[in-house]
């Protein structure tokens, strides 16, 4: 068994799909039916679904689920959501990693390896 990819269900798809692509990088791979959005990281596949998300917690620890993002140069991804108005949560457990939230108030975490 092996876990093929995550759904994210998404007020806007294109807001979720702008904020992955155009400040975490990942790739766009695929459209279907003009509004199922396939994206890629290495080898990590998400698809963007028109839905409703949960309403978002207030902090990381707090939510039920939480992706984590691997980079080379956290500062990198600082200065991205910085540049893109998102702002960052409390560190969680090490100075090598930040938290944040997409569009749909879903936390990740991104970390330096």
């Amino acid at each position: 068994m092996r876990l093929g990819h995550v759904e994210l269900f998404c007020r806007d798809c294109s807001v979720t799909r702008d904020f992955y692509v155009e400040v975490l990088g990942f790739e766009e791979t695929e459209v279907q039916g003009g509004k199922f959005i396939w994206l890629r990281s290495d080898v990590f596949e998400l698809l963007l679904r028109p839905g409703s998300p949960n309403g978002a917690v207030k902090n990381y620890a707090g939510s039920s689920l939480a992706a984590v993002i691997y980079c080379d140069d956290i500062g990198e991804i600082v200065e991205r959501l910085e540049l893109a108005g998102v702002e960052q949560g409390p560190p969680d457990g090490s100075p090598d990693c930040i938290t944040f939230r997409d569009p749909d108030g879903r936390w990740l975490q991104a970390v330096e390896n």
